[in-house]
């Protein structure tokens, strides 16, 4: 049976080393702990293509020419980059370098140098995250925002500080920097990382991986794909219900305000390499401002509004109006530029996509029943000239929903629809104020007869009748 305890043992052991390497976060240093990084990932080799954004760490390069390289923006079309790698190297990760294309990972710790086939670069999603190298020494401690393999941290030195390297006659190729490992427990902290000779090399100052994470985000040139619209779920509601009436001697224009309380939803979703929980303004193609949002939560908000109705009347008349809608769930694509701003006032942008989801009040309509004498509550002859209708809502400038816009912009799915805005109404001037805008919440009910076209009815009918007459007569 021991031989099978063995067995099972081993099997265990495969079983934990799989677990580790299946966590590919990244771990950088805050003040009181590790964190998570929303925009750096260990990368298995396996994964690598072309378009994925490695960090470098130094380079390979012709002996005689200029060998500051501080940041990894500085790339040169003559020299080979070296890539930030890590590998489980003797139960522990330690960080080291990949050469241009090679495809090895040459690491070091107490003194054990190897070179893996198997292990992880060092990503920057996206481009997003803001890396540089910071200058450490015994005397400093590990900046925040330092870049762990798991429990040290990436490193590297420069190769004309290291004085093993500056006796030996070294010819072409030769490097930058050596990238290795700071163990920030030993004696101080201690930078081990591996020679060209492929030896290990050990300092007390160099420079440390560190990421700086934003302070907050600005989402500017926001374009809602309308015509992509997705519509989750839509309930039917009613709103309220009311009696419009005119008490007055002569005919008008009545107008009754509808007051409505609902929940307003939105989010506009995670994103990728963006860090959760930041205060981030948004912006429209066309200047509007939106109002400002905890990244990545869903914004939940009691919100009271109010739509009136218009309706002409004749004196002593009435109607019951009741107020519907639909409480709509829905998904709309939208593009921008995520502009990131850190506390030393650098920014970095980039073009982002995503899906908004909101949940609030849609297609907002106005329900008449039939026009009735108030005195007796008899019902108005047909032949009465039918009421003219108009119907508004209060604008509310942190909605973007729209049940109603140009037919022919939906179809146009190159139209930019957040720069739509609808015809002013020459015609509505009693109405309340409206300003037309793409973030007003625009609900408009025409059901209008001009009394021209009564006429011309009533004058179609006489005809028909007295040619009726003179056939019976004849």
């Amino acid at each position: 049976m021991s031989w099978q305890r063995i067995y099972l043992g081993v099997g265990l052991l495969g079983v934990l080393l799989l677990l580790a390497n299946a966590d590919n976060s990244v771990h950088i240093l805050s003040k009181y702990q590790l964190i998570t990084s929303t925009t750096l990932n260990w990368l298995p080799r396996a994964h690598w293509e072309p378009s994925r954004e490695i960090v470098i760490g130094g380079f390979e390069i012709e002996e005689g020419e200029d060998d500051a390289f501080n940041n990894q923006a500085e790339k040169s079309e003559r020299t080979r980059p070296l890539y930030v790698c890590r590998v489980l190297h003797t139960t522990v990760w330690v960080a080291g370098s990949q050469r241009g294309n090679e495809q090895r990972c040459t690491v070091t710790i107490h003194g054990s140098v190897q070179s893996y086939d198997k292990y992880e670069l060092l990503e920057n999603v996206d481009n997003a995250a803001r890396v540089n190298w910071e200058h450490w020494d015994k005397y400093k401690a590990t900046p925040i925002g330092a870049v762990a393999t798991e429990k040290m941290f990436v490193a590297r030195h420069a190769v004309h500080n290291d004085k093993e390297s500056a006796k030996q006659d070294v010819e072409t190729p030769r490097y930058t920097h050596y990238i290795g490992t700071l163990n920030s427990h030993d004696n101080l902290g201690t930078i081990s990382y591996v020679r060209d000779d492929g030896t290990e090399g050990t300092a007390k100052s160099g420079d440390v991986l560190v990421e700086t994470e934003p302070i907050k985000y600005d989402l500017t040139r926001v374009k809602l794909n309308w015509p992509k619209k997705r519509v989750i779920k839509r309930t039917p509601r009613e709103l309220c219900k009311a009696t419009i009436a005119n008490i007055g001697p002569e005919a008008a224009n009545m107008a009754k305000a509808f007051g409505y309380t609902y929940t307003y939803e939105v989010y506009w979703g995670q994103g990728h390499a963006i860090l959760k929980g930041l205060n981030t303004t948004i912006k429209l193609t066309n200047g509007t401002d939106l109002p400002k949002v905890m990244w990545g939560t869903m914004e939940t908000t009691n919100r009271t509004d109010v739509y009136t109705v218009e309706i002409f009347l004749e004196p002593g008349t009435g109607i019951n109006v009741t107020l519907n809608a639909n409480y709509t769930d829905m998904e709309v694509p939208y593009s921008g530029t995520l502009i990131a701003h850190y506390e030393d006032c650098e920014t970095k942008s980039r073009v982002i996509s995503g899906i908004r989801r909101e949940k609030t009040m849609f297609d907002i309509k106005p329900e008449f029943g039939p026009i009735y004498f108030l005195g007796n509550y008899s019902l108005v002859p047909t032949t009465t000239v039918p009421p003219t209708t108009e119907a508004s809502t209060t604008a509310m400038p942190q909605n973007v929903s729209k049940d109603t816009y140009n037919k022919q912009n939906m179809d146009n799915e190159d139209q930019d629809e957040n720069m739509i805005i609808p015809p002013k109404k020459s015609d509505m001037s009693n109405m309340q104020s409206d300003d037309g805008g793409p973030l007003s919440l625009k609900n408009k009910v025409e059901v209008t007869t001009s009394s021209a076209s009564l006429l011309r009815l009533n004058f179609g009918l006489l005809i028909v009748s007295l040619t009726m007459l003179v056939h019976r007569i004849t």
